[in-house]
């Protein structure tokens, strides 16, 4: 017989004359699981439902108020069902159903009323504080609702209908292919400030035709559905619905469709607003569909269908499984095995069978796991938002969860009467987990990697500009080609500088002229004239060289990565405009790193670098530093890098300044190909200095805040 964890002590004593008698109104159903049978007890007022094996149901049902709970014991024990050794499990047993509510026990001690009393208080306080964060507000019975109008929904859950939502979702499917581009444009700004407040009013519509799915479905198998409510997440309204009765269902199908009866509602709306999206322009109902596309697919699959999440992937999770509880008892058995394996404590294992046992310890550690990452994300993303709180937040839940274990940990090994044999081993192995952690973590030094926003390019770059103000005529390369030096680039017209040059040649003649013709008789005039000729002969030069220079050619041999093209003709290019850029010589990366991690790695010239594009992010390309700046700067040298691009670094748009100066790596790749494309971004990883774990986490937490500080 199941016993809970912690029972007050020497119950047999104290209920074996007590009478004691099962509610009536508990609904009681048969069940399945892994080819064993098992009852599930739901309490109607509660809305909790508890699983049972035969053999404590069977017991559940001697409970009689004609008889003392001494004489069922007895009578169990003279039908072969239990033995005197059995005797303290069983009021132990009896006493849980009273914990759940299923009867009543006329207890007089004031101290162990006292000791549930305060319990009681210590977790409502718990409840109160993650409250702030998920606060759930019954609103309605939607039961007699629901009954009313199930009738119209039922097609929905037949055979013909879910056909025809197959169709629907590959047509879907379908338009999205067809417009892929179109599809995946709108995600970057899917977040932004504009529209959060329309993705907002999205969610909480679609979320309310996801619980209405579970309702509907739950009423269309003839279950029960009490209650209906705001589940508020971070102050953002969703809908909540007990469908808790759905447990009571024979038929695993069932519940399973009753599980999956929210997604597949929203899929159908999601589908839906495809077709709007494709078929409307930009405005409001497009944006809108939109949204609804991306809450009731994307998040659709990282939440609801996630089995490590307590939504319906869960439930689905457990009852392919056939495990009810999937977490508890994963839980439970994980920490069984930490103590017989790690502490030595002999206590049998819960049943399992040996693939049930690889589920349950894989379970239990993801999902503990994801757990801590899903709290510390969320901490994260407040600190977005409100940078002190998510910190204040995230501080908070590591050490509560730190302490909460560790307190529990001692107490287990001090004082659990299950771990005297083992008494010893089981305080020394909590000592070094206490202590040689933090002791670990504060001096063993560890290694890791530093990555860091790069760009390809090439040993020397040079950008041809315009030397006077014109307009393109004729490009003479395109990308790509290679040029020799002195070859034409580009050619540009001025018609103002042509006028210009006739105007200084006119005035040249006629100064030339008019000093002839007073060189004899009038030395002084003829003087004057020399002067307006020599003015109007450098006139005539500077005029000449402006128009040779509108035929734009090559500095110098080498690759054009980037050129004014035939769709730019007639375009006004500057005195300064680029016309073209030129490379040559042995490709390089050029990376950026911030202050405090040139000190992590202590870069030095000829340390091996690694250099991922982004375009081939699993193509990891080697090379060696050959130089570092020996100064950092706030001006980002590779706009591509900057958030104005797309990339990491946060920048002011009109100067290009970041908030922190960055150190400039550049380094000589050793195996370069003809694959490489000028330009690509990517990521440069550098190998950090060894240094303790404690150091570097805090490091790294130090770097999140001044990142949350700057945005």
């Amino acid at each position: 017989m199941s016993a809970p964890s912690q029972p007050p002590p020497k119950l047999a004593e104290r209920l074996r004359a007590v009478r004691v008698a099962l509610r009536h109104d508990l609904e009681a159903t048969r069940h399945v699981f892994r080819g064993q049978a098992a009852y599930v007890l739901r309490d109607p007022l509660t809305f909790q439902s508890h699983r049972f094996d035969p053999g404590d149901y069977d017991v559940l049902c001697r409970l009689d108020a004609a008889r003392s709970l001494g004489e069922v014991f007895e009578q169990l024990v003279t039908e072969g069902r239990a033995t005197r050794d059995d005797e303290e499990p069983f009021y132990q047993f009896v006493f849980s159903l009273h914990r759940m509510g299923f009867l009543q026990l006329p207890f007089s001690d004031d101290k162990l009323l006292y000791r549930r009393f305060t319990s009681r208080q210590k977790s409502q306080t718990k409840r109160r504080l993650m409250s702030v964060l998920f606060l759930q507000i019954p609103v309605w019975n939607p039961d007699a609702f629901l009954s009313r109008t199930v009738d119209f929904v039922r097609p929905l859950f037949s055979r013909w209908f879910f056909a025809l939502w197959l169709c629907l979702v590959l047509a879907a499917g379908g338009v999205l292919l067809a417009h892929g581009k179109e599809a995946w444009a709108p995600l970057n700004g899917v977040l932004a400030a504009q529209n959060l407040g329309l993705m907002w009013l999205t969610l909480v519509v679609l979320k309310t035709i996801h619980e209405f799915g579970h309702a509907y479905a739950c009423k269309h198998f003839g279950a029960h559905v009490p209650e209906m409510g705001v589940y508020l997440i971070m102050g953002t309204p969703c809908a909540y619905v007990d469908a808790t009765a759905s447990w009571g269902l024979p038929g695993k199908l069932q519940r399973i469709i009753i599980c999956l009866a929210g997604m597949y509602f929203e899929s159908i709306v999601a589908a839906l607003a495809v077709f709007v999206w494709a078929a409307t322009g930009p405005g409001v109902l497009n944006s809108a569909a939109y949204n609804a596309i991306f809450l009731a697919s994307v998040v659709t699959i990282l939440f609801n269908i996630n089995p490590l999440m307590r939504y319906d992937g869960y439930y689905v999770a457990s009852d392919l499984l056939e495990v009810p509880n999937l977490r508890q008892r994963a839980t439970q058995y994980v920490v069984a095995l930490l103590k017989r394996f790690a502490l030595g404590v002999r206590s049998p294992l819960p049943p399992a069978d040996r693939r049930l046992a690889v589920v349950l310890s894989g379970y239990g550690v993801a999902a503990s796991g994801y757990r801590v990452m899903i709290m510390l994300g969320l901490a994260a993303l407040i600190a977005t938002k409100l940078y002190f709180a998510g910190l204040m937040l995230g501080a908070l839940f590591v050490v509560t969860t730190l302490w909460g274990m560790g307190r529990k940990m001692v107490q287990y090994a001090w004082l659990a009467e299950e771990c005297a044999p083992v008494r010893g081993r089981a305080i020394a192995v909590t000592a070094s987990v206490m202590v040689g952690l933090p002791l670990a973590a504060a001096l063993v030094p560890v290694r890791s990697s530093i990555t860091a926003p790069a760009v390809l390019g090439r040993e020397v770059e040079t950008v041809v500009r315009a030397e006077t103000n014109g307009f393109l005529a004729a490009p003479r390369v395109a990308s790509g080609q290679i040029v020799a030096a002195a070859q034409p680039l580009a050619e540009l017209s001025n018609d103002r500088l042509e006028e210009a040059r006739l105007a200084a040649a006119a005035r040249l003649a006629a100064a030339e002229l008019q000093r002839d013709a007073y060189l004899a008789e009038q030395p002084s005039l003829a003087r004057q004239e020399q002067a307006k000729a020599d003015a109007a002969a450098a006139e005539l030069a500077r005029r000449t060289q402006q128009i040779a220079a509108l035929d734009v050619r090559a500095p110098a041999a080498g690759e054009v990565v980037a050129a004014l093209d035939a769709a730019n003709t007639g375009v006004f290019v500057p005195e300064g405009g680029e016309l073209a850029t030129l490379v040559s010589g042995a490709w390089e990366v050029r990376a950026v790193l911030a202050e405090e991690q040139i000190a992590a790695a202590a870069p030095k010239v000829g340390d091996r670098v690694e250099f991922r594009p982004a375009d081939r992010p699993q193509r990891g390309l080697g090379g060696v530093i050959s130089r570092i700046t020996p100064a950092g700067s706030r001006v980002v040298p590779h706009p591509s890098l900057t958030h104005l691009a797309g990339g990491d670094i946060a920048v002011a748009p009109d100067k290009l300044e970041a908030a922190r100066p960055y150190f400039e790596l550049v380094i000589r790749l050793d195996r370069p190909d003809e694959t490489l494309r000028y330009g690509v971004t990517g990521q440069a990883r550098l190998s950090a200095r060894a240094e303790p774990i404690g150091r570097l986490l805090y490091r790294r937490l130090v770097r999140f805040a001044n990142k949350l500080s700057e945005s």
